[in-house]
């Protein structure tokens, strides 16, 4: 009788074992290839890229008069205006009467976009290349900026 039961108890364990280990397996199994399939989609990029360039236009701005914080204010509103200004600071001269939109890059459209954003016409686009600067357009804000956009609706 006792081997009888132990016999039991053995084939007992063997099975819950096996339930064991078939559990197990299924579990790896399923988390691999859930696992597979989110890195997957993780790493499958085809859907976002796009064969267009990078539209956005990188600019600094330069103060070219004599009044503190022009700059700031200019690239706050550019930047509110969806334009990456990467630098700003003062210009060669503070004596700037009229403000320059300097193409850099060789993309007049681009310089054309900057100056209409600042309320300005073509006349104030200038072409100077320079491609070691890494920008699209140099703005130097000239003794006119408050004719300019930003400072229009608040002169005080």
């Amino acid at each position: 009788m006792k081997k009888n039961l132990l016999n039991y108890l053995l084939n007992g364990a063997i099975i819950l074992f096996l339930v064991l280990v078939a559990y197990f397996s299924f579990s790896l199994i399923n988390n691999s290839l859930k696992s597979e399939k989110e890195i997957k989609d993780i790493t499958d990029t085809s859907k976002s890229l796009t064969n267009q360039p990078n539209l956005t236009i990188q600019l600094d701005v330069q103060n070219g008069t004599r009044e503190n914080g022009i700059a700031s204010r200019i690239t706050e509103f550019l930047r509110k205006n969806g334009l990456d200004v990467v630098e700003i600071g003062n210009y060669k001269s503070n004596e700037i009467e009229k403000t320059l939109i300097i193409d850099r890059s060789g993309d007049k459209n681009k310089a054309l976009k900057v100056a209409r954003i600042l309320g300005l016409d073509g006349r104030n686009v200038i072409q100077q290349l320079n491609s070691s600067l890494y920008l699209d357009v140099t703005v130097v804000i000239g003794n006119d900026f408050k004719e300019l956009k930003p400072f229009i609706g608040s002169r005080n």
